[in-house]
């Protein structure tokens, strides 16, 4: 494989031959359980990876991580852009100055190219303005999250070339002990830097062997911080108030009904254009109201593995009101952007034994119409339709395994277009469908080292502010392009999954996952000039992603290393410009040691972001790298008590992040300054 910067592909390999290399001259012996907060969790957690089925990711055979519960806990992240930040391949980036998140997966980011999800269901928000978001989310609501990379994730439904983000709430019985009916916990936190105080209040109530009830409130109220200059940061304080509520009810033996309704309300004044030094910028006093509901049946009977079928419906909406407050000749002006998903997606699975392969057979369908809405008409709203079906199997004969998968995908688009600049506005449709295959081959080289090969192919269609976006700001303004072809995502994945025990010890673990990757996406789209001097979105050509992921860990029983990250080049082929949102490399490296019985955990994090230059259409800027060093540790009392402690940014680095959607004008760095928090968590059942 060919990579376009030499910096990445010598990173990639220093960090490479720094995992495996305690491999090659070890026996492999017995295995043994690794701990459960390890910071790495590749072979702990059950998951729905790439086969939508029961599975570890350090068992895919393709780029899957997962943050898990303890890794929650121990992060007091105060955003879902700090859970996922230590993903490899994962950017995940906030506007300077609100509190939404946009995820990128290997460069692919915005206008659905990485599929979220909460519960099953899709958050597919958008509205104008710079580093504008796509979803709001509060991570203390989170059981755990998994992050299937590539467009080898189109299972989970259309158009992730990207990737899918997949967040999951807790259920009654992660919370409830089994000789429990009833269980209550109250988090209190603290975090300087303008953080401030939050609570989260979480009870779960088993009624019988067969209902049960959690539901979760939370509530954060944050000042704008400082840098690591000590200079305040404009309009980076909110208040969110946000709960879920959870029931389910299992009527007889193998069948299973779940109801989940999700509510936050976000608000915070956002800007034209964050950090900028304008005296004349445009700000927002803005409400957001994000709901997320679902209901699903799920029949898995204990006689037949034929059956393991599951339908799921959903709802989710954004509504977004925006009332102007600077400057002083436009105060009072209003404006809206409402977004809302409404889906089924459906599956079965099969498991049986057959010509001496044990084979796990899937068959599934997804349907979506998103719907986007506002008063502004340079916001391109209308109708998308998107769905396919799709079908999966994986058979495992000895030491080889197999997966080969199909999916077909249709989309229809109805906005609101016009003929010529200045032309009268009319109604408009846009459609398109297209097969996609995907296929994977592991190789069982040892007990303990398995090698994977993966293809695959998926089909992202254009964006309904992409196809529709008209006037507005940027010169002339913007114009609709009914010409858009859809993007076709074509990747290539090599890889290895590495589990070995008693490396050094009779007791110790070493578990790692290295990827190495190139995607091909036919018919990029991003914005151009136009003829009339308008700005559109136009296919503007090919991109070639292409890049190295690694994440592992050495767990010796009183203590644990591990390591993640990923180098990633993303460019235009028939230019060589870096597309705009490729993710910064990074490195994340953690020690860990427990105490007191592992009551006690406490440790020391690097992370290294990678240099940058962000190219926009005022001009380019460069991003140097930056290194930062954050502190943790957590103690568990007897009587089901626990406090956490952390310090980000201890050195207090001043940095800028330039996925952030932050003015490049700015006077003032973006990044978080040194920030200390400290969590105390009280549970109670019976």
């Amino acid at each position: 494989m060919m990579y376009s910067s030499n910096r990445s592909m010598l990173r990639g390999a220093v960090a490479l031959c720094a995992l495996t290399a305690p491999f090659i001259a070890t026996p492999v012996l017995a295995q043994t359980a690794p701990q459960n907060d390890a910071g790495l969790t590749l072979g702990t957690v059950v998951i729905t990876g790439d086969l939508r089925t029961e599975q570890t990711a350090l068992e895919a055979l393709t780029g899957v991580s997962a943050v898990t519960s303890a890794d929650l806990e121990r992060g007091q992240a105060a955003s879902v852009a700090d859970v996922l930040r230590r993903v490899p391949g994962v950017g995940a980036t906030m506007s300077g100055d609100d509190a939404s998140v946009a995820v990128n997966l290997r460069g692919m980011q915005q206008m659905g190219r990485v599929v979220v999800t909460i519960d099953g269901a899709r958050q597919d928000f958008w509205r104008v303005g710079h580093g504008s978001g796509s979803f709001y989310l509060d991570p203390d609501l989170l059981k755990q999250v998994v992050v299937v990379r590539g467009p080898a994730s189109n299972t989970y439904g259309s158009g992730g070339i990207g990737g899918v983000v997949a967040f999951e709430t807790r259920d009654a019985g992660d919370m409830l002990a089994a000789d429990e009916s009833w269980a209550f916990s109250q988090r209190l936190r603290y975090g300087s830097n303008g953080e401030g105080f939050s609570t989260t209040a979480t009870g779960a109530v088993r009624l019988g062997d067969n209902f049960d009830v959690i539901s979760s409130l939370s509530y954060r109220n944050s000042d704008e911080y400082k840098d690591g200059n000590g200079d305040l940061v404009r309009w980076t304080g909110e208040e969110i108030r946000a709960g879920f509520g959870k029931a389910t009810w299992r009527p007889a033996e193998g069948h299973e009904l779940k109801f989940s309704f999700m509510r936050q309300i976000t608000d915070d004044v956002i800007s034209g254009s964050s950090g900028s030094t304008s005296a004349t910028l445009s700000r927002y006093d803005t409400e957001t109201y994000t709901d997320t509901a679902s209901l699903s049946y799920h029949y898995d009977p204990a006689e037949n593995d034929l059956i393991d079928f599951t339908i799921r419906g959903y709802v989710s909406s954004t509504d977004n009101d925006q009332s102007q407050i600077w400057p002083a000749s436009a105060i009072g002006a209003s404006r809206y952007y409402d977004v809302s998903t409404s889906g089924v997606n459906v599956q079965n699975v099969s498991r049986f034994a057959a010509g001496g392969w044990d084979q796990t057979l899937v068959f599934g369908g997804d349907y979506a119409r998103i719907k986007g809405e506002s008063d502004a008409d340079h916001f391109g709203g209308g109708t998308q339709d998107i769905g396919g079906v799709f079908a999966q199997w994986q058979g495992r004969r000895g030491a080889l395994e197999l997966i080969g998968a199909l999916r077909y995908d249709s989309y229809e688009l109805q906005g609101v277009t016009k003929a010529a600049p200045g032309a009268p506005a009319t109604d408009a449709t846009l459609s398109g469908d297209r097969w996609s295959p995907r296929v994977s081959l592991g190789y069982d080289v040892t007990d303990s080292v398995q090698l994977f090969a993966t293809y695959s192919e998926g089909y992202r269609s254009p964006h309904l502010q992409e196809t529709f976006r008209r006037n507005g700001a940027h010169g002339a303004g913007y114009e609709p392009n009914l010409l858009l072809r859809p993007e076709v995502a074509k990747s290539w994945e090599l890889g290895a999954n590495l589990d070995f025990g008693q490396v050094f010890t009779g007791s110790d673990l070493l578990t790692a996952k290295v990827t190495a990757f190139r995607t091909h996406v036919g018919d990029y789209i991003e914005t151009a000039r136009a003829p009339s001097g308008a700005t559109t979105y136009a296919n503007v050509g090919d991109a070639t992603l292409e890049g190295v992921e690694l994440e592992g860990t050495y767990d010796f029983g009183a203590g644990y290393v591990s390591l993640a990250g990923a180098f990633v080049d993303a460019t235009l082929d028939d230019t060589g410009a870096t597309l705009t949102n490729t993710p910064l490399d990074n490195m994340t490296a953690r020690v860990g040691l427990r105490a007191m019985d592992d009551r006690l955990q406490y440790g020391l994090e690097y992370q290294y972001l990678g240099s940058v230059t962000r190219v926009l259409s005022t001009g380019s800027t460069e991003y140097p790298s930056v290194d930062l060093v954050n502190l943790f540790a957590s103690y568990e009392g007897a009587n089901d008590w626990r406090v956490d402690f952390g310090v980000e940014n201890l050195l207090d680095v001043a940095y800028t992040d330039p996925q952030s959607g932050w003015s490049t004008s700015s006077d003032i760095e973006q990044g978080r300054g040194r920030t200390v928090r400290i969590a105390f968590t009280k549970r109670l059942g019976g």
